[in-house]
């Protein structure tokens, strides 16, 4: 049995599901162990009542992770997530014996292919790796690390689980969301594995963890009734960074990394995903009560005039702009 695990709160939990959706295309029994971080996301994962998709309460486990439970006033909520990672990781292969591998996931990862094409990539391997393949400009972004966390695999087998233990307490020692002394959140530690540990495999290939980072620079067609990035086949997609501005209007997130989404990647791969997500989004409108979050204007009561015209600016007129340069892409709502 192949096992995932995410950490998910109620404003990603549309983003969630599509992910769980998506892991379904693959006919081998697999397991999405969910660390809900509040009380609404719990109650929703055992709304599903679904065998394969199992809501773990966070209180679960902080009760048996002390050490875990201890840094909790010291990180951010987001340093928390990240300190959560390989804790999580853990946890799940202690809860879940039958998994031969568990593998961490983003919950704004979608599979495009399938899973088990991705674990044929690994192999056997002890660990897994998805390198981030920043392009020649992106030189400067190896400060945070050769590869992405939000996608590690481990095995349950010696070097595996060396790996994540010694992963487990550089994060609980120092996991912070900047960069210091060599360090940056959980992230860079990882390019410290392949050095420390064996069977460890970088997953060299195209498909594996397409981003905004590194599908601008990319071939992206169709091709026998599948995407194709350089040549291969699109196997799971790094949503990371799309944000709702306006309602039915999203940021892919490529202006960070000097990029533009091209009309392959909008039509192929931002299409289809927003889609599911905007239907995902009115499910659990309707049958839960839970709305997309977009992000809107607020005003700061301690800011002056000029600063709260500022966030004005950023917040309300600039989305209009993007929309109007073409910079947003549209996810109409699915039809009823």
């Amino acid at each position: 049995m192949n096992g995932y695990c995410a950490v998910c709160d109620g404003a990603y939990a549309a983003r969630l599901l599509c992910l769980y959706e998506s892991l379904g295309v693959q006919a081998e029994p697999f397991r999405l162990f969910v660390l809900c971080l509040d009380a609404e996301t719990e109650r929703l994962i055992g709304a599903f009542a679904r065998p394969d998709l199992v809501a773990i309460p966070l209180a679960e486990v902080l009760a048996a992770e002390p050490a875990f439970a201890a840094v909790r006033t010291q990180r951010t909520r987001v340093e928390f997530v990240f300190t959560a990672k390989p804790v999580l990781v853990g946890h799940c292969l202690r809860r879940e014996p039958a998994a031969e591998t568990m593998t961490y996931l983003d919950g704004d990862l979608f599979f495009f292919g399938s899973p088990a094409a991705v674990r044929a990539v690994q192999g056997e391997a002890s660990i897994a790796l998805a390198p981030h393949r920043f392009p020649a400009r992106l030189a400067d972004r190896a400060i945070y690390g050769t590869y992405n966390a939000g996608w590690i695999s481990f095995r349950r087998d010696a070097d595996g689980l060396a790996g994540l233990a010694w992963w487990r307490e550089r994060c609980l020692e120092w996991c912070f969301d900047r960069v210091e002394d060599g360090r940056f959140t959980d992230q860079r530690y990882l390019d410290e594995l392949p050095g420390k540990f064996g069977g460890v495999r970088v997953l060299d290939h195209a498909g594996v963890n397409a981003a905004p980072w590194n599908v601008a620079d990319a071939r992206v067609e169709s091709a026998g009734g599948e995407v194709r990035i350089d040549g291969v086949p699109l196997l799971f997609y790094h949503f990371q960074g799309l944000r709702e501005t306006l309602p039915g209007w999203f940021d892919p997130g490529f202006r960070a990394y000097g990029a533009v989404a091209g009309a392959a990647v909008r039509d192929l791969i931002y299409g289809p995903y927003l889609r599911r997500l905007r239907a995902m989004e009115q499910r659990l409108r309707a049958e839960h009560g839970i709305g997309a979050k977009v992000r809107r204007a607020r005003e700061d009561a301690g800011a002056n005039g000029v600063e709260r015209w500022k966030k004005f600016k950023q917040r309300t007129l600039a989305p209009y702009v993007r929309r109007w340069r073409g910079e947003l892409i549209h996810g109409p709502e699915a039809k009823p």
